[in-house]
């Protein structure tokens, strides 16, 4: 809409100037590009015909500035619709083509695998305080201090296999609870690598000690 009145209004001025040009020719106070001045003397053919010249050339040089200003404020208007819908506010003027070189990518963060001792640590003070609260609570365990020895290994995939569970003094009740328990939420680990880089199986032990 600026556009279509910013170009209207240059042609008012274009066609006001052209009447003044064309009484300065006529009264000779204006040159022609051939440097030849209109005098009163000269016939109406030549005067038109100068007229005419400096008139075309003058409304050619503003009409070069009226399209390019056109084209600018058209631009700008194009933005500024773009900026309005993608919710910004912008009063930013395009005097220039320019060309947009997209930044490098971040590179993305290196994931660490947490270690298997870290993993297994917060996971046995965990189980420990649900086997106190759900099992030794228990009216099947008599009161005492109870040490459990776990057995249990490391498979090639990580996964964790429950081998033994036995207690001491000896309750078959405490051992059942502990080993379904730990083969049901027994966390999966790291595979273990041999020297050769090869995943193995590894053994291990889990001492816990238990009193009601």
């Amino acid at each position: 809409m600026k556009a279509i009145v910013l170009f209207t209004m240059l042609l008012l001025a274009i066609s006001a100037k052209s009447q003044s040009l064309l009484d300065a020719v006529y009264s000779g106070k204006l040159k022609a590009d051939t440097g030849a001045v209109l005098k009163k003397g000269d016939s109406l053919k030549i005067r038109e015909n100068m007229a005419q010249k400096v008139i075309a050339d003058s409304i050619r040089k503003d009409s070069i500035v009226a399209a390019k200003a056109a084209a600018i404020e058209k631009q700008n208007a194009a933005v500024s619709f773009k900026d309005t819908a993608a919710g910004r506010n912008t009063s930013t003027i395009i005097t220039a083509n320019t060309e947009v070189v997209p930044g490098e990518s971040a590179p993305a963060e290196k994931v660490v695998p947490k270690d298997n001792n870290k993993i297994w640590k917060t996971f046995i003070d965990s189980f420990t305080t649900t086997i106190k609260s759900e099992v030794i609570s228990s009216g099947k365990i008599k009161k005492g201090a109870y040490s459990v020895l776990i057995n249990y290994e490391i498979k090639p995939d990580g996964q964790i296999n429950i081998n033994s569970v036995a207690s001491d003094p000896q309750s078959s009740f405490l051992d059942d609870q502990i080993k379904m328990r730990l083969t049901l939420d027994a966390p999966q680990l790291n595979p273990v690598l041999s020297a050769n880089g090869q995943p193995r199986t590894v053994a291990k032990k889990q001492m816990l000690t238990f009193v009601k």
